[in-house]
């Protein structure tokens, strides 16, 4: 049974700088639900991790039945990250991630980010059930072979928190059901190099292939449908994290406004320093609908010898 311990649910009071004072609940309009008083700020992962265990501890108190929070942003945003991390602090709770809920008899043009790709009826018959206290059969997909492959039983955790992965998952046939809505975005640049990356590993996509595909589909998937649903977070995250920081044998090109000879390089490297050259070619991704002469955001790939490299620039 939950209890009341929130005395400021009704009227939510000044937020201080702790962040336990950073969490307010407000009662539902038409309902004796409780729900997170929006933060307007975006948050940092950290801080945006520890502002969600509270909003769900909260949530636990104040609301009976399941606690349904939705975790929603770009491909790569690092959603599956965030839930996790999350998973590991809370055990008790279970995840449920929309992916699985792919059906790929309704793919149209190779597109696997819209929306109608995903089985609704499927999902809200499974929420519908862990709700009534039964557990469900959630599918499993294989992205592979593009296939669902079986299914998994989800029983109503102990802690009666059930968390919604997915990129639609702030959409609106889910919001009504939400008791907590949370975003994860990491600016589109790093979410689409990111997304090249997965797709690389768990799809087994060539790189080429993969650009064509955000060219084509996920960025104005993300556009028309994704980024209006984020605007609805109680909770917005800005995921701060570089994926380029870890990689290994990285090539550094030295940009200058000053002319310096070959022979003046050398002078400052070191005697071991090895002169090779080679042939490459760059691929520029211009996302869709931005102005070539503004845009900030290209996503740049070099071939050489075969192998793709990301280009990036560190001030």
């Amino acid at each position: 049974m939950a209890q009341d311990t929130s005395s400021a649910a009704e009227s939510p009071r000044p937020r201080s700088g702790l962040l336990r004072d950073q969490v307010q609940l407000v009662k539902k309009k038409d309902s004796d639900r409780y729900e997170i008083v929006p933060i307007e700020d975006p948050l940092s992962f950290e801080k945006g991790f520890f502002i969600v265990i509270r909003a769900c501890q909260l949530l636990a108190q104040k609301n009976d039945g399941l606690i349904l929070v939705g975790v929603a942003g770009p491909s790569g945003a690092g959603k599956t990250v965030f839930t996790e991390k999350v998973l590991n602090f809370m055990p008790s709770i279970a995840v449920i991630t929309m992916d699985n809920y792919n059906d790929s008899s309704r793919i149209i043009d190779g597109n696997f980010d819209d929306p109608r790709l995903t089985d609704y009826d499927t999902l809200l018959e499974n929420i519908h059930g862990l709700k009534a206290g039964k557990p469900v059969q959630v599918p499993i997909y294989d992205f592979k072979s593009s296939s669902r492959t079986g299914y998994r039983t989800v029983e109503v955790p102990s802690s009666r928190i059930v968390i919604i992965e997915g990129i639609y998952a702030l959409s609106e046939k889910l919001r009504p059901l939400l008791d907590l809505r949370v975003s994860v975005t990491g600016g589109v640049h790093f979410d689409l190099v990111k997304r090249v990356l997965r797709d690389i590993q768990r799809a087994g996509q060539e790189p080429e292939e993969i650009i064509h595909q955000i060219s084509e589909t996920v960025y104005p998937m993300y556009k028309a449908f994704i980024e209006p649903d984020l605007q609805t977070a109680h909770i917005k995250i800005r995921n701060k994290f570089n994926p380029f920081t870890g990689f290994q044998n990285p090539t550094y090109i030295l940009k200058s406004t000053r002319l310096v000879t070959v022979d003046q390089i050398k002078d400052v490297l070191s005697d071991e320093h090895k002169e090779t050259m080679e042939e490459t070619y760059d691929i520029y991704l211009l996302p869709p609908g931005e102005d070539p002469e503004a845009c900030q955001s290209y996503l740049r790939m070099r071939n050489r010898d075969g192998k793709y490299n990301l280009m990036f620039e560190v001030g």
